[in-house]
């Protein structure tokens, strides 16, 4: 009887001691949910993070060897730049840029992103205001597309067969034989920087 009662007791103890750790584990943080305005200044605070790096560095190598020098760095070493740089965002950030001429294939929007895409240009062939556009994928998962307009000085690389530096176009050519990111002009709508955030 007395075995009983202490194995009953063991039983009770081993449970109440299992309750007790089960109680302390950490709980789950709850997901954020943040309201537009936040998640475009999200956006804004990532977007300069890699996009002024980007333009930092072309600036650079533009001084140091000119167009074809920053041609060079373009068509090597633009991946390895944003990978660098996307350490500094914050945790849960991602950031690229999305169009349907690309360059690089890897920036091809995807159907759904295309979409979205077409309503910016529609609004912009419309010369209606273009802002931000947010997306919310889920109750913490959110998607901005901040438009990119084309700059005069971009079209040395970007540019029709006026308007394009023949040197530097070749060196880039060379490394993406089937460009499409090509015959634009000054304020042309050319993309979108794609800011994913997860909080």
């Amino acid at each position: 009887m007395q075995m009983k009662m202490k194995l009953i007791l063991t039983i009770i103890s081993t449970a109440l001691l299992f309750s007790a750790c089960s109680n302390t584990q950490p709980q789950e943080a709850p997901k954020k949910v943040l309201s537009e305005e936040e998640v475009k200044f999200e956006a804004r605070k990532a977007i300069r993070v890699v996009g002024g790096a980007f333009m930092q560095t072309l600036k650079a190598k533009v001084r140091e060897g000119g167009l074809s020098n920053a041609a060079t760095f373009c068509s090597a070493h633009t991946d390895d730049l944003y990978n660098e740089v996307s350490k500094n965002l914050d945790e849960g950030v991602s950031v690229k840029r999305i169009t349907d001429k690309p360059r690089n294939m890897q920036n091809m929007a995807t159907d759904e992103q295309l979409l979205v895409l077409k309503e910016i240009q529609r609004k912009f062939n419309n010369n209606e205001r273009i802002g931000m556009v947010v997306k919310q994928k889920s109750e913490n998962h959110y998607q901005v597309y901040k438009p990119i307009i084309m700059m005069a000085k971009c079209l040395n690389c970007h540019g029709d067969s006026k308007t394009i530096n023949k040197e530097a176009y070749e060196i880039v050519s060379k490394k993406y034989p089937q460009d499409m990111a090509i015959n634009y002009k000054a304020g042309d709508f050319r993309g979108a920087f794609l800011v994913d955030i997860i909080k």
